[in-house]
């Protein structure tokens, strides 16, 4: 945790540990990349090699691991959070059930970034796994920080430790903006029961075990949060700092302060509420352009949130997701932080410096003129007004099929501030299609283009302010209950692909990770088609249902849509079909799933 050549990719994180598999997960994330989210079940079960871009670039890749993982995992995102994706791709729609957007009861911002995972071994015992991040679900290439812990659910007797975070996932369901299945509700309250129960130990140098602290779930305090009453000795690190929490921070001590900030952070903060700090730092450049691959234009820099306070023998570590800000201070944000307590001669703030991170750093001289113009910070407040608005206003898609095609309808009204102008689109669509915001609005969409995700651009014309980018997910009415058997159908468009991806599917991910980057053509591709015929096929089917049978699960899903429709039934034919059928029937007389 204390040094900054500890690099973990947090896709690792909800990988099952030896002899376990996935069996749900809860991830919370204040912005979320939907194509991150496409990615993370692959990466999750595949333990592929392969760079993000080529994994999303083969879509039955793709369809497997959302087939056998996106039902398992439930991402909780800001309503507002929700980014717009870089390429228009069918697929997004099944994440569609996996995302709930939620608001933040006290009228701030939904911030926590907590993963809780948990795993089953094959006597069905459970193990959780608990993360505690500032990295939200996206593919940014910052200074970020992660606390992670595996442990055993205790039979009955709960943890105090861990009260705030069962308390935090319980209460998930009830902050989203739109109706939470009554089965994730029941599944979600399970896992937030278990990890009450649950005493996660620290990392090494640390005493156990980690505690939690969930903040923004009761209403908003009249003081700020102090994580720690004393200390002798205090740092604190966010990109994001305002007077009322480095106030606070300041009361814990009498001592050192130290400070670690962004520029334009610390520029706008008044000079008098900094005197008392003091080393005061920002990333230095070098830092910067490390997180940066070349001629990347993802946001990079200094997004760790980090408090230690030492006291005595023993110091305190905070991180997760709270910024030194009101928002989060006084509890109009919904956060999550984490707390772990070591000896200050292993784990102090000068060994935590001396590990790395004082290099990355260099002394924060102010800089007074970088100040927006007046006109730019109106605009700017404006299009964050917009922005609200229309998470606001009820917006609702509806579907409904002509002769020719379906009508995909935003209905809704919205009043957007003077000046600001919104341009909006499906994400299943490429922006250059975008159009004027007038609602109610009518486009025609083949049916694998329906969507609830629905993106928007807000822009103030005359003024160089960036424009606001975002995506809501909206409530739908009408969708055709065959929308994901046409996107299969797209996708696997022949007999010899449906093979191929059957075998895969038989196989299991690992199977299907070679198949990167070749998309089911050249030589690599050709092994799939050698010596294959129906022999072999009932071979396979056999030895997964006698071996493995949740292996069949995601097969019978696949085949049922299918042979939905006429294309599907010539995808999968009636003589693979009957195969097919005398093995699932023969699976489930031995009470495979």
């Amino acid at each position: 945790m204390l040094s900054t050549d500890a690099r973990a990719i947090a896709m690792d994180l909800l990988r099952p540990p030896p002899g376990y598999r996935l069996d749900r997960a809860v991830l919370t994330t204040y912005s979320l990349d939907l194509e991150a989210l496409l990615a993370l079940p692959l990466a999750v079960l595949a333990h592929a090699d392969a760079s993000i871009n080529e994994l999303l670039e083969d879509p039955l890749l793709l369809i497997t691991a959302l087939r056998e993982a996106g039902n398992r995992i439930s991402v909780f995102v800001d309503e507002n959070g929700i980014a717009i994706p870089r390429a228009a791709r069918p697929l997004y729609a099944m994440l569609e059930s996996s995302v709930h957007p939620v608001r933040a009861p006290n009228g701030g911002a939904f911030h926590p970034k907590v993963w809780l995972a948990r795993f089953t071994d094959e006597h069905e015992a459970p193990l959780l796994r608990v993360a505690v991040l500032s990295r939200n679900l996206t593919f940014d290439r910052s200074w970020d920080v992660a606390l992670t812990s595996d442990g055993e659910p205790a039979a009955r007797r709960r943890s105090s430790h861990s009260r705030d975070l069962g308390e935090f996932v319980r209460a998930l369901p009830g902050f989203a903006t739109q109706s939470v299945p009554p089965e994730l509700k029941s599944a979600i309250g399970k896992l937030a029961g278990e990890a009450e129960r649950t005493r996660f130990p620290s990392p090494d140098d640390f005493d156990d075990p980690i505690g939690f602290h969930a903040l923004g779930l009761e209403p908003v305090r009249k003081k700020s949060w102090r994580p720690v009453l004393h200390g002798t000795r205090l740092l604190a690190i966010a990109p994001f700092a305002n007077r009322t929490a480095l106030d606070a921070l300041a009361k814990t001590t009498d001592g050192e302060i130290g400070l670690i900030s962004c520029q334009e952070a610390l520029d706008a903060i008044p000079s008098d509420a900094l005197e008392e700090w003091d080393p005061i730092f920002v990333l230095s450049d070098a830092a910067i352009a490390e997180a940066e691959d070349e001629g990347s234009q993802r946001p990079s820099g200094l997004h760790a949130k980090l408090v230690a306070i030492e006291n005595g023998r023993d110091v305190s570590w905070l991180l997760g997701s709270a910024n030194l800000t009101a928002a989060a201070y006084l509890g109009r944000n919904v956060e999550m932080m984490a707390s772990v307590v070591g000896l200050r001669r292993r784990s102090g703030i000068d060994q935590f410096l001396d590990a790395g991170f004082r290099d990355l750093c260099e002394p924060y001289r102010r800089n007074n003129d970088g100040a927006r113009e007046p006109e730019v910070e109106s605009a700017g407040a404006l299009l964050q007004q917009a922005r609200q608005s229309l998470a606001d206003a009820n917006l609702e898609v509806a579907c409904r099929q002509s002769e020719e095609h379906w009508e995909w309808v935003v209905n809704g009204e919205v009043s957007l501030p003077n000046g600001v102008e919104a341009d909006f689109w499906p994400v299943s669509l490429p922006e250059a299609q975008a159009r004027r915001l007038e609602l109610p609005s009518t486009w025609p969409l083949p049916i694998t283009r329906l969507t609830t995700f629905v993106a928007f651009r807000l822009r103030f014309p005359g003024v160089s302010v960036d424009d606001v980018r975002f995506t809501l997910k909206l409530p739908a009415h009408g969708m055709p209950e065959g929308r994901v058997a046409q996107v299969l159908r797209t996708l696997i468009d022949s007999p010899e692909r449906f093979l191929q991806f059957l075998r895969a599917l038989l196989g299991g991910l690992d199977g299907l990770v070679g198949w990167v980057g070749h998309n089911g053509e050249g030589p690599e591709s050709q092994r799939w088609d050698i010596g294959w015929s129906p022999q072999t096929l009932l071979e396979d089917l056999l030895r997964a249902a006698s071996r493995d049978p949740a292996r069949l699960e995601p097969v019978r899903r696949l085949i049922r849509d299918l042979r939905q429709t006429e294309e599907g039934r010539e995808i999968v034919p009636d003589d693979l079909f009957a195969l097919w059928s005398v093995v699932d029937e023969a699976a489930r007389r031995e009470g495979s799933p």
